[in-house]
């Protein structure tokens, strides 16, 4: 029962989210793992004040989905790695921008994501492992 609860919550802020984000003509980001393996992701975004930010590190287990930012701008830059040894990562990386995730002093190439909406509302971005 105390399952079955925390799912109806969490389905219930996602809608709420999405309901809220198309009110207030703004985009409701979440990333979805995908993969088999857990990950570690962050954003590079602009922020509802303007600023661009870099947020992470998201830890997410397979199949995990969480919220990661709130935007009015289309463009958005990820950066993902699978939580493993070295040699055996999989990265979800780029060379379009390089930032600083909280608590590395390395920075990270992170991806360009544009979204393709339409309209104002929730979009999710999937770090999968094929």
């Amino acid at each position: 029962m105390h399952r079955f609860f925390w799912l109806m919550l969490c389905l219930l802020m996602a809608s709420g989210a999405h309901e809220a984000a198309a009110q207030n003509n703004n985009f409701a980001v979440y990333f979805k793992n995908e993969c088999w393996r857990r990950i570690q992701t962050a954003i590079h975004v602009r922020d509802m004040s303007g600023n661009w930010i870099t947020k992470g590190w998201y830890i997410l287990e397979p199949g995990e989905q969480a919220f990661v930012a709130t935007t009015t701008n289309r463009i958005f830059y990820t950066y993902g790695e699978s939580i493993a040894p070295i040699n055996e990562r999989i990265n979800w990386a780029g060379t379009d921008r390089h930032y600083y995730i909280r608590g590395s002093s390395n920075t990270y190439g992170f991806r360009t994501r544009r979204m393709d909406m339409s309209n104002w509302g929730t979009w999710t971005e999937r770090f999968t492992c094929n």
